[in-house]
């Protein structure tokens, strides 16, 4: 009788705890924010892991009992999170989180990315030294992935929309503010006897 009753209030104790769910989508916002993702996005997830870490009932209870709309009654967690929630505690693991992370292999980070096959991903580790999508979206950027065999103009192309895809940001980055000549280097362009200043740049602060 004794082990009956010890039994049934194991069942009762969470197998992933609030504190657990509310840690998993805190490491997910600070990944999100380091990788450049949308900035509602990443608050959205840390207004989440606030609520779950104040709730005072058992996420897990309120998912067995109301399901995903019970998880949705919960102040900021919409159906994106509840989804999330369902499946940190039915499956132990978040498929988001593991791209994130790259699954602990670059290679396997940069697989994810359109045109980038597991052998092209291994390539461009091996030879560029990056880790992270931050990272593989500058070298698409600054010609450093021109350089590794088999990366054309297209492809090259198609990695950079796929990450701003992924990050729901522009593919298409905003070009350095171009310098306003001076009124001396206005009067140089006239008189070439006459020294100019250094130029200013709008919106730019020296």
């Amino acid at each position: 009788m004794i082990r009956t009753n010890q039994s049934r209030r194991s069942a009762n104790v969470p197998v992933v705890t609030n504190e657990e769910i509310a840690q998993t989508l805190v490491e997910i916002s600070d990944l999100l924010e380091r990788q450049g993702a949308n900035p509602y996005r990443i608050r959205a997830y840390r207004q989440g892991a606030e609520t779950i870490a104040m709730c005072p009932t058992p996420l897990q209870m309120i998912l067995a009992r109301g399901g995903i709309r019970g998880l949705m009654e919960l102040r900021g967690i919409g159906d994106s999170l509840a989804a999330a929630v369902q499946k940190i505690i039915h499956a132990k693991r978040l498929p988001l989180l593991e791209r994130l992370r790259g699954g602990g292999a670059p290679e396997r980070l940069f697989s994810t990315v359109a045109d980038i096959g597991p052998k092209l991903a291994t390539r461009i580790h091996e030879q560029l030294g990056i880790r992270t999508l931050t990272q593989l979206e500058a070298a698409a950027w600054d010609g450093r992935l021109a350089r590794v065999p088999g990366m054309g103009e297209k492809r090259i192309r198609a990695v950079r929309e796929s990450i701003a895809g992924r990050f729901r940001r522009s593919a298409n980055p905003t070009p350095p503010p171009v310098p306003l000549p001076t009124n001396s280097q206005v009067a140089a362009a006239a008189d070439p006897t006459k020294p100019a200043e250094a130029p200013r740049h709008q919106g730019m602060l020296w």
